[in-house]
Order: C-alpha cells, then sequence, then structure tokens
C-alpha cells in the first residue's frame, strides 16, 4: 500500500534540505574561499552573516541548530582553544534568536494589551542588525581573549574589529535577498502589521 505524502510534509522536507544545503555550503565557503576574499586585509565573518538570515527565516530552533552544527564543524575540523567554537557560535546564535527572530503570536498580542505597536519589525532591517550583533559579540570575545593571552592591545585590533563587523553586516545585507529567495520567503509585510481589532459594536435593543 502506497503513502501518498502531503504538500505540508513535502514542503517541511524541502525546507529542512535547503536549510542544512546552505548550512554546510556556508561553513566549506567559509573555510575554503573566504580566507582568500580580503577588503583591506579584512575578511568578512560568512558564518555570522548567514546566521542573520536565518536568525530572520526560519523559527527559533533552526537557529540554535545552524549555531550548534557550526560550532561542531569549527571545533572537529579547525581546531584552536579547546571548546571556544563549540561554545561560542550556540551561544551567539541563541542571543540573535531571543533579539531578532519573529514573534510569537502571543507575544504580539501581549505588547498589544500593554498598548504597544505589537509587530515585527522589517525583515531588511533585523537581518543585518542580527548579523552586525553577532559579529560584535565574536569580535569582543576574541579582543578579550587576546588580552588575557596576555598580549598588548592596540588600536589596530580595535580598527580590524570594527571593519569586520561592518564587512560583515553588508555582506549579509547583500546575500539575503538572494537566500531568502532560495528559502522561498518572500520580503512581504509583516502580517501582524496588517492585523487591527475588529472594532468595537455597541449592541442596540432588540
Amino acid at each position: 500500500m502506497k503513502t501518498k505524502l502531503s504538500r505540508p510534509m513535502v514542503s517541511a522536507a524541502l525546507n529542512a534540505a535547503r536549510f542544512f544545503a546552505v548550512t554546510l555550503l556556508t561553513y566549506l565557503f567559509q573555510v575554503c574561499v573566504m580566507p582568500d576574499v580580503r577588503i583591506l586585509t579584512v575578511t568578512p565573518n560568512l558564518i555570522l552573516a548567514v546566521l542573520g538570515v536565518v536568525c530572520v527565516c526560519f523559527e527559533r530552533i533552526k537557529t540554535v541548530w545552524y549555531g550548534i552544527i557550526m560550532g561542531i564543524l569549527l571545533e572537529v575540523m579547525q581546531p584552536s582553544t579547546p571548546l571556544l567554537n563549540l561554545l561560542l557560535y550556540p551561544i551567539i546564535a541563541s542571543l540573535s534568536m531571543l533579539m531578532f527572530s519573529d514573534k510569537s503570536m502571543q507575544q504580539l498580542e501581549y505588547e498589544r494589551g500593554l498598548g504597544k505597536p505589537g509587530r515585527n519589525r522589517a525583515p531588511w532591517l533585523r537581518t543585518p542588525l542580527c548579523a552586525a550583533f553577532a559579529a560584535f559579540v565574536y569580535e569582543v570575545v576574541n579582543i578579550t581573549y587576546v588580552y588575557l593571552r596576555g598580549a598588548d592591545l592596540t588600536i589596530a585590533h580595535f580598527l580590524r574589529g570594527s571593519a569586520e563587523i561592518l564587512l560583515t553586516t553588508a555582506l549579509a545585507a547583500v546575500l539575503m535577498f538572494p537566500l531568502r529567495r532560495f528559502f522561498g520567503i518572500r520580503m512581504a509585510p509583516d502580517p501582524s502589521k496588517l492585523m487591527k481589532p475588529a472594532p468595537y459594536r455597541k449592541e442596540g435593543r432588540a
């Protein structure tokens, strides 16, 4: 007896396949291609740029999985400081998820109950901001690690870190359009912006 797959099941399987394909390709490009891509001797972080896209496009659990997968791959294939990548990328993904992923309908309704607008900000704004936040956290940890190892921090360290944050943010702003199209997610208006409370009608006597 043949089992016919429903359209939602097929769509979910395709979305999962696209997600893991982008995750794997991002890692391969980061370790094989990006070291040769230098702008003023600075290389943008492709992993964090794509994190901004994933965080806004998908549900929160996939953002965490993205950070975990990247942490494991970097820890196994490019070991540097023990456990640093394994812990850092999932933490960055979790913090980004809390700040920039879509709010649930319950959260939106709660905010409306408090008199707030109760809507998600535009994806084209949240995506580069998420990448900038992730790159900022990464650079703070990186500079702190350099300092703890006894190196003297100079203005060059901070300039290089700032340049990497800017380049990673710009890369996320460029990649979000083709990646969202690949994921099948359009830059449509947030449905929560279109939801307005129904006007109150006072019932008259029959």
